[in-house]
């Protein structure tokens, strides 16, 4: 099972899919937090989707990271840094290095 962290995103699987969700975050920038009927609190996230494996669940990161409203993409350039900025940080959380 995946239960990972990368950046705003949460990384989970079944097994079935990839689960990829991105957590809310308020004003101020912290991340928001939803409590439950029994008093519970967790993060408050939004679904990004479901993936069939890891690999296109990048590709779904990828996606929601350069078109989500906090990156400002003005120029190729910009969103060619944009793909390299999370593609990095996956990489890193991964530890993949050259093979991915």
């Amino acid at each position: 099972m995946i239960n990972m962290k990368v950046l705003d995103y949460r990384i989970t699987s079944d097994s079935q899919q990839v689960i990829v969700n991105k957590v809310r975050r308020n004003e101020q920038g912290e991340i928001s937090v939803a409590t439950d009927k029994e008093g519970n609190t967790s993060e408050s996230t939004s679904l990004v989707g479901y993936f069939g494996n890891l690999s296109r669940a990048l590709v779904g990161i990828q996606r929601d990271y350069v078109l989500s409203s906090g990156t400002q993409i003005e120029t190729i350039k910009d969103y060619k840094e944009s793909l390299e900025t999370i593609t990095t940080a996956v990489e890193n959380e991964m530890d993949l290095g050259e093979e991915f």
